[in-house]
């Protein structure tokens, strides 16, 4: 049995993963080209990433390193924390093998292994896989490129516990 795609898509796919094997030849020696330049080339949302990237390098095996100027934390639908160097694997459509990216569920932190989009793009959802738990985010909130906030996991969660507190006895019902 064979099967057989559209000529639209396949050179759609062609097109796709010829401009992602030049970007990745090139990215490490361009000082102009940014990760945020980097990221729609492979089919990714420019927001993945917070502000504070200082450095990053693509090896042509799709061997990402993303350097940040600390450690630090975004607001999305859940609370993002990113490690000084993020490491993974940078392929069309996806991030995997991830190192350095954590997702906060309730008070539990944990890995985010994969972040992956639906191909082809546009996407709607971008998906954070944290083991065997798929969490899907609307890509909108990944279209801009955030800023960082403090990294302090307890002091936020603290933080964070106090404002739920005060807003419960102090909200329309007192």
């Amino acid at each position: 049995m064979v099967f057989s795609l559209p000529l639209s898509l396949l050179l759609l796919l062609s097109t796709a993963t010829a401009t992602a094997a030049a970007t990745s030849a090139e990215a490490p020696s361009s000082g102009n080209t940014t990760i945020y330049d980097i990221l729609p080339l492979y089919g990714l949302p420019p927001g993945i990433f917070p502000d504070t990237v200082t450095s990053f390098s693509l090896s042509a095996d799709g061997a990402l390193s993303v350097n940040l100027s600390g450690p630090c934390q975004v607001d999305f639908d859940y609370l993002v924390s990113y490690d000084p160097t993020i490491t993974g694997f940078l392929h069309y459509g996806s991030l995997i093998g991830l190192s350095g990216i954590q997702a906060r569920r309730f008070l539990i932190w944990f890995d985010v292994d994969r972040i992956k989009v639906d191909l082809p793009p546009p996407s709607n959802y971008i998906y954070f896989d944290v083991g065997w738990i798929t969490r899907k985010l609307e890509v909108d909130q990944f279209l801009t490129v955030h800023s960082c906030k403090s990294s302090c996991r307890l002091s936020s969660t603290v933080n964070r516990a106090f404002q739920q507190a005060k807003d419960f006895f102090t909200g329309p019902f007192w």
